[in-house]
C-alpha cells in the first residue's frame, strides 16, 4: 500500500512532549533521591533510590517503541479518537506503574495496571500499523 507523502504528527506531538516532561521530572526524582540518599553513581543499598532509578528506567525502555507506534498509527491509521486513546491509555499506564513501583516494593496494583496498560497499547498500536500496512 502506497504511503501518502505527508506526514503528520500533531496530535503525536502531545504525548511526545508529555512523556518527555514526565521523564524529567523521573529524573528529578532519581537526582533527588540521590542527594538524600549520599550516593553519586550507583545505587547502594538504600531500596527507596533503587526504586526511583528503576521507575526511570522502565519509563525510559517503554516510551521509546511507545511513541514510535502513536506516530506511525497517526500516519497509517489517521483517526484522531484512536490516537488521543493510545496516547492517552501510555500515559495513564506510565503513571500508575510509577506510582505502584515507587510506593513499594513488590507487586502492587498500581504497579500491575500499568505494566498491562502499556503492554497493551504497545501491542493494539503495533497490530494497528501492520493491519493498516497491507
Amino acid at each position: 500500500m502506497p504511503y501518502d507523502v505527508a506526514f503528520s504528527i500533531d496530535i503525536s506531538a502531545i504525548y511526545i512532549a508529555i512523556s518527555g516532561l514526565f521523564l524529567v521530572l523521573l529524573a528529578i526524582d532519581v537526582i533527588r533521591g540521590r542527594w538524600k540518599y549520599q550516593e553519586g553513581f550507583s545505587e547502594g543499598d538504600q531500596d527507596p533510590l533503587s526504586r526511583r532509578i528503576q521507575v526511570r528506567a522502565n519509563a525510559a525502555e517503554f516510551f521509546p517503541v511507545a511513541l514510535l507506534l502513536l506516530v506511525a498509527v497517526e500516519n497509517i491509521v489517521a483517526v484522531d479518537w484512536v490516537i488521543h486513546s493510545l496516547g492517552c491509555l501510555l500515559l495513564v499506564s506510565r503513571l500508575f506503574h510509577a506510582a505502584g513501583l515507587r510506593g513499594m516494593a513488590g507487586e502492587s496494583l498500581p504497579r500491575i495496571l500499568g505494566t498491562a496498560g502499556s503492554i497493551t497499547m504497545i501491542s493494539v498500536s503495533a497490530v494497528l500499523v501492520l493491519v493498516n500496512s497491507f
